[in-house]
């Protein structure tokens, strides 16, 4: 790296063309995330003394979107291209900064302002194609550079197009645009070898797809499908039963979600029983040796919004686990990495994005630290650490699944999802993980790998203590006071966020309150939507028989008051709330949402309603009323509830089934995981 001059340096006696240049080399070496967040300090002090000029601002807002800036950032743009209409460099950064705040309309009319689709002039139109391109709108880009290559023989338009179609790996199409000016290219111009390449990887890629298959086919998702089946037929050696194994669980984050806070649990429980001096249980015969954390990210963006990355950190510290972030570590390429010669090489080079990114800084520490277990969380961290786990040669890797598959929540879904998974499902050693029956079906049905390939791993969730702090039962007492009529309390415990669907739960504790008017109502949690619920709760007169507690360290003592909770949300993994309502005896109703159903016994310890997409608030009234009437009529709901949570939910069990996935059989045939039902869903 450029050696920089000091801070100390960065005063008012530079010239601004000594800032312009020492901001642009700032910007040129600041590719890397953490780079451009280590260097933004420096260059807003060299460039102090400077901003009322337009390419020093110019400079520092690249520098910014470089580091992951994003409070603001939209309306400094605009700012700056009020001030430089014609620089259609600012236009570019402006739109594709829309784009990032998903604000594609917006983005698409900047584009049409400055360089509208009615200009005859090519070269306008060429700079309206390639904008277009940069913004993501590629159906508009690629139509209009067709239109282009068809109606003018300008090579360059040809080239430009191709090279933005490789970099999109549309390998196929880029050949197929070139191919007929290949002759007419200079010998060594950049187009010419830009032609040779794409002739080279298209002979290449022919080796493992036909041609129709490549056609519009994206080649890194195939260059990572053929990465993965080259260890279809490698060979695990046999781990002795009993002996001690060591464990890596890899996830995308530590903030404050229900899979962050199952890992970090599960990483404590471990590392206790590695710790531990206690013989081995028939249930747990193996013992953990070593337990590590590996995340992708937990430290705040500088000058980013804090979104709590860090949640579970504490917690892992405390208990001496050993955390690794994965973007603090180097990226190692490909060809200074131990890689087995022939065609693998090469297909490395040619990832996704997020997939090169695990192989270049998750594989080298796998390899230089092995582990005989990988647990891989969610399906990101699935995408960017499966093939480095499996380059650095991990006998045991387990894809765990932590609710719906991304093909139902769209906003989730990428194309290498189920090549990912089906190339992956070839490879001995892998191990599919659900945390219910309902995600792992879904997840079978979608990538048509047998339902008993999955293992199911409940969530492991200790029992709530019921003690409260002297502020909860203030608050408490006080609502009782004001409610003293009230025969029956209905509670809930989500985040006031949009999947959770407060507005409607809002709307059932107004609907049940006509034919319950001496029901009361308590909801802990809070989020984005509280205004939006206290509100509504205004609106609907339920405000006087409503009681927002917020966030609580005392979830157990506002259960203890509840004669039923109820859980509207769209979306679940496997809903903790349910478990913990369950383990205090508390008799709940649910929308089907991912594994809900799986938390309590229907008609028994609760209710499941019909429709996860469209609730009926009559029927949630109607179970509601019958799961509340039979708990006050029948104390064996309680007993039966938490007998049943203790049973399936407890830590113990969610240790030994974890453990029992660190060393699959494999079948004496043919070398594959050995996914009997017996051993998979069927025995959760």
């Amino acid at each position: 790296m450029k050696r920089l001059r000091s801070t100390e340096q960065a005063d008012a006696t530079f010239t601004l063309q000594q800032v312009q240049a020492q901001l642009a080399d700032i910007v040129a070496e600041s590719g890397r995330v953490q780079i451009a967040q280590d260097n933004l300090t420096r260059a807003k002090v060299l460039a102090a003394e400077h901003m009322e000029d337009s390419k020093v601002r110019f400079l520092l807002l690249r520098l910014q979107e470089s580091a992951g800036l994003n409070e603001g950032m939209a309306e400094q743009w605009a700012t700056l291209l009020q001030e430089c209409p014609d620089d259609l460099q600012i236009v570019r950064y402006c739109a594709t900064r829309l784009v990032k705040e998903r604000r594609l309309e917006e983005a698409l009319s900047l584009v049409d302002h400055h360089l509208p689709d009615a200009t005859h002039d090519a070269s306008r139109l060429f700079a309206r194609a390639k904008l277009l391109g940069d913004i993501r709108a590629h159906e508009q880009s690629d139509a209009l550079f067709r239109r282009l290559i068809s109606q003018h023989t300008d090579r360059n338009m040809r080239a430009e197009f191709a090279k933005r179609l490789r970099k999109r790996g549309l390998l196929a199409d880029a050949f197929e645009v070139i191919a007929p000016v290949v002759k007419h290219l200079a010998p060594g111009s950049k187009a010419a070898e830009l032609a040779e390449g794409l002739a080279s990887d298209y002979a290449f890629y022919q080796r493992f797809e036909s041609e129709e298959e490549l056609a519009g086919k994206d080649v890194r998702i195939v260059s990572m499908k053929h990465a993965i089946l080259h260890f279809r037929d490698r060979k695990i050696a046999e781990h002795a039963m009993g002996k001690s194994v060591s464990v890596a669980l890899v996830t995308g984050s530590l903030g404050p979600g229900g899979a962050e806070r199952q890992l970090t649990r599960l990483a404590g429980e471990l590392t206790r029983m590695a710790k531990s001096r206690k013989r081995r249980s028939a249930e747990t015969p193996m013992r953990p040796k070593k337990v590590e954390v590996l995340v992708k990210q937990h430290t705040e963006p500088t000058g980013s919004p804090k979104r709590q990355d860090d949640f579970f950190l504490p917690v892992l510290t405390k208990a001496h686990i050993p955390v690794t972030e994965i973007n603090r570590l180097p990226a190692v390429s490909v060809s200074h990495q131990a890689v087995p010669e022939g065609s693998l090489p090469r297909l490395l080079e040619q990832l996704p994005p997020p997939v090169h990114y695990g192989v270049t800084r998750l594989a080298p520490v796998l390899r230089a630290k092995p582990f005989d277990v990988v647990s891989l969380w969610q399906d990101g961290t699935c995408l960017f650490g499966a093939l480095a786990a499996l380059l650095a040669g991990t006998p045991t890797i387990h894809l765990v699944f932590r609710g719906l598959p991304p093909n139902i929540r769209k906003d989730r879904f990428r194309a290498e999802y189920p090549e990912l998974y089906q190339a992956l499902a070839q490879v001995p050693g892998v191990v599919f993980v659900s945390n219910s029956r309902k995600a792992a079906q879904a997840y079978a049905e979608w990538l048509d790998i047998p339902i008993e390939r999955f293992h199911i791993l409940y969530n492991g969730v200790p029992e709530l203590a019921t003690d409260a702090s002297a502020a909860d039962e203030a608050m408490w007492a006080a609502f009782h006071a004001s409610t003293g009529d009230a025969t029956e309390t209905i509670g809930g415990v989500f985040r006031l966020e949009p999947d959770k669907r407060p507005q409607l739960w809002i709307k059932l504790a107004a609907l049940y309150l006509k034919e319950h008017p001496h029901a009361r109502f308590v909801i802990v949690g809070d989020g984005r939507l509280r205004e939006n619920i206290e509100a509504l709760a205004q609106e609907l007169r339920v405000t006087d028989r409503l009681l927002l507690v917020g966030l609580s360290n005392h979830v157990g003592y506002w259960y203890s008051q509840m004669d039923a909770s109820v859980l509207l949300s769209r979306y679940e993994g496997l809903p903790n709330v349910l478990i913990e309502a369950q383990l205090l005896g508390v008799p709940v109703v649910s929308t089907p949402a991912g594994g809900a159903g799986e938390c309590f016994v229907e008609n028994e310890t609760g209710h499941l309603l019909s429709d996860v997409v469209h609730p009926d608030l009559h029927e949630a009234c109607e179970k509601l009323t019958s799961i509340v009437k039979k708990a006050h009529s029948n104390e064996d709901v309680g007993v039966r509830s938490r007998r049943r949570a203790q049973k399936l939910f407890s830590l113990e069990a969610m240790l030994a089934k974890f453990l029992s996935l660190c060393i699959p059989a494999l079948s004496a045939n043919d070398g594959h995981i050995d996914m009997a039902p017996e051993r998979g869903l069927m025995r959760a």
